[in-house]
């Protein structure tokens, strides 16, 4: 019955996304242990957003309960802390202004990007199935120039559900395959103008705006030996709408405007893990796990597209991560060129993180890029 219901889902998906066209920017969960390896992994079944990376690994996880936290994520070009650092201990006057214009001497444009997960963010996974709710505030900032600047600020709220049906499961090799659903909910606000504008900017004139859209991940995953793990996964099908508000003083959802439809067609990504036997080691050495993945796989064959993609080798990330008694992790990886390094400390179900991290803002490495930092104090078991 369940193999049944699951292939009338992934026909009935499938078949109403022909009526709709547009991009959908996919929401942002942070996952600061997975930030520490270069990104979240489809092998990865020892944390707590296996639902939304990976609805098959819900075969694998166990139970996994993910209480209220809190998490942070600022990034930005990578001259940008010593600028900083040189503005405040700097005693000429020097402007924000003029930080600014130093680092557009040195970059192709500033990019700024600042996340936050909310204390209403929880899930549960148990008995291959999943739920969770999840919440988080964004501010996005794009500077090519000085006399250009646009700046998006707003939140997500959004509610996830899925299921995993267990094919093969022995000793030597364990199948699974899974579906998830994700109902999206956002609002946001708009600033474009100048960087002198902000100072004489009207709050209560800025445009708002609200997006509707429903998203599906679904995939395989295959374990031989509860060693090598093989995963595939389709992800982040998006459809949905959006309606401009009006200002924010005069909102209103009866405005002129219709409201737009649109659709995000996701794309394949593959992941390997491996689970390192530690033998004698395992006392101190409590794990230690080797992942890759490769996203957007299909892209690679889209020639038509193949100049407003991104590069092919920024799809591509490795990471590992080792626990020493089962309290410290210390995890390394790269995402395309840019490497990653985190920590972390597990105190049953509590969980402290941090890690920096490069990112590419641009198509190409090295055209725009960035330094993360992200800090997570976390609850789960």
């Amino acid at each position: 019955m369940k193999k049944r219901f699951l292939i009338v889902w992934l026909t009935f998906v499938i078949g109403s996304f022909s009526v709709f066209a547009s991009e959908f920017l996919t929401p942002t969960v942070l996952d600061v242990r997975a930030a520490g390896m270069g990104g979240s992994y489809l092998c990865d079944f020892k944390q707590p957003f296996v639902l939304l990376n990976n609805p098959c690994g819900m075969s694998f996880s166990g139970k996994q309960v993910f209480l209220p936290s809190l998490a942070f994520d600022l990034g930005g070009p990578p001259a940008a802390a010593s600028k900083l650092f040189d503005l405040v201990k700097s005693s000429d006057g020097g402007s924000m202004t003029d930080m600014l214009v130093d680092m557009l001497k040195e970059s192709n444009g500033i990019f700024i990007d600042l996340d936050m997960m909310l204390p209403l963010t929880f899930s549960r996974v148990a008995n291959n199935w999943g739920i969770g709710f999840y919440n988080n505030i964004f501010v996005r900032g794009d500077l090519p120039s000085i006399s250009s600047v646009t700046a998006i600020a707003g939140g997500d709220l959004m509610l996830a559900g899925g299921f995993s049906v267990p094919i093969l499961n022995n000793d030597f090799h364990r199948l699974s395959l899974g579906i998830s659903t994700k109902l999206v909910g956002r609002f946001n606000i708009i600033y474009t103008g100048s960087v002198t504008g902000l100072t004489s900017m009207e709050f209560d004139s800025l445009p708002a705006d609200m997006t509707l859209a429903a998203g599906f991940d679904v995939g395989a995953t295959y374990i031989l030996w509860d060693i090598l793990s093989l995963s595939a996964v389709w992800k982040d099908l998006y459809l949905g709408m959006s309606h401009g508000l009006g200002t924010i003083t005069s909102m209103s959802f009866s405005n002129e405007e219709e409201w737009c439809k649109f659709m995000q067609n996701g794309d394949l990504s593959l992941g390997v893990g491996v689970q390192v036997p530690t033998g004698i080691l395992k006392k101190v050495l409590t794990s230690f796990s080797v992942y890759v993945d490769y996203d957007s796989f299909t892209s690679i064959f889209n020639k038509e597209k193949a100049v407003f993609l991104p590069h092919p080798l920024l799809n591509l990330s490795a990471g590992l991560e080792a626990v020493l008694f089962k309290t410290i992790a210390l995890r390394f990886g790269m995402r395309g060129p840019y490497l990653a390094a985190g920590a972390g400390i597990d105190l049953g179900p509590f969980h402290l993180s941090m890690a920096i991290y490069g990112k590419e803002k641009g198509i190409d490495p090295g055209a725009s890029s960035q330094v993360h930092g992200a800090f997570a104090l976390s609850f789960y078991y």
